[in-house]
């Protein structure tokens, strides 16, 4: 058994819209409305979606495709999470948490994180890629034998951590039990005083429990969207992906 909660509070001021970043349009739907209708078609058909800027107008568009969790304020993607703590029922579940505004991420690919964390029996497992481009990312920390031993947000990254390719973006699958549990030991970032999802790996890790990654092809698929230019490139991408299957 397992449930989704997609983070989708933000504003998306780089999107230079009116419209708050989840519905902002992406191949004629709401950029969230994808990641939605790719978790149905996973299977998964317990779905929640963290709201926070403009969250009426988010709820009147999305209607009843997902359950409403409201973050009153933008505090951070673990934040977001611990909204759902009182709302969600997590234990004994798989939970995944996924940012709102990949919108090429696929059935295919949710299924197989899915498998994967099952089958390795992992607290946490997450989804990377090797990135061509650059983007602000976490990136992946792994020893000689190529077992995950961390990972860095770019913002605190050394000079040899930012030459790491394999990047992370927020798509996460944990044990409920284990999310739940440790999820108020996140500190606030120094820099400027957020929560971040990510500094749970270090937390699991330090605790002994299993964190495993799921490295996929196409790193497309985790790109966020945050301006007009991304929206294009996405559109491009799919097109051409569209074109090479004919």
């Amino acid at each position: 058994m397992a449930l989704a909660i997609i983070l989708a509070a933000g504003k998306g001021t780089r999107m230079r819209s009116y419209l708050p970043k989840p519905l902002v349009s992406f191949k004629e739907k709401p950029i969230v409305l994808h990641i939605i209708e790719a978790f149905e078609k996973a299977g998964i058909d317990e779905i929640y979606l963290i709201v926070g800027f403009e969250a009426p107008k988010v709820m009147s568009v999305i209607e009843d495709k997902a359950a409403y969790i409201l973050q009153p304020k933008q505090n951070g993607t673990a934040d977001a999470v611990k909204q759902a703590k009182n709302h969600v029922h997590w234990k004994g579940q798989n939970v995944f948490v996924f940012v709102g505004d990949a919108p090429l991420i696929t059935p295919e690919t949710i299924h197989a994180l899915e498998l994967h964390h099952i089958k390795t029996g992992a607290s946490c497992t997450f989804l990377t890629a090797t990135f061509d481009i650059d983007l602000p990312y976490a990136r992946v920390i792994r020893n000689d034998a190529g077992v995950v031993i961390g990972c860095v947000e770019e913002r605190n990254a050394n000079k040899e951590q930012l030459q790491i390719k394999e990047l992370l973006s927020s798509h996460f699958i944990f044990k409920g039990d284990d999310l739940f549990a440790l999820l108020d030991k996140i500190e606030p970032d120094p820099k400027n005083d957020e929560y971040y999802l990510t500094d749970i790996i270090q937390i699991f890790l330090s605790k002994g429990l299993k964190v495993e990654a799921l490295q996929i092809d196409h790193y497309q698929e985790l790109v966020g969207l945050n301006t007009p230019e991304d929206l294009q490139w996405a559109e491009q991408f799919v097109s051409s992906v569209q074109t090479n299957a004919l």
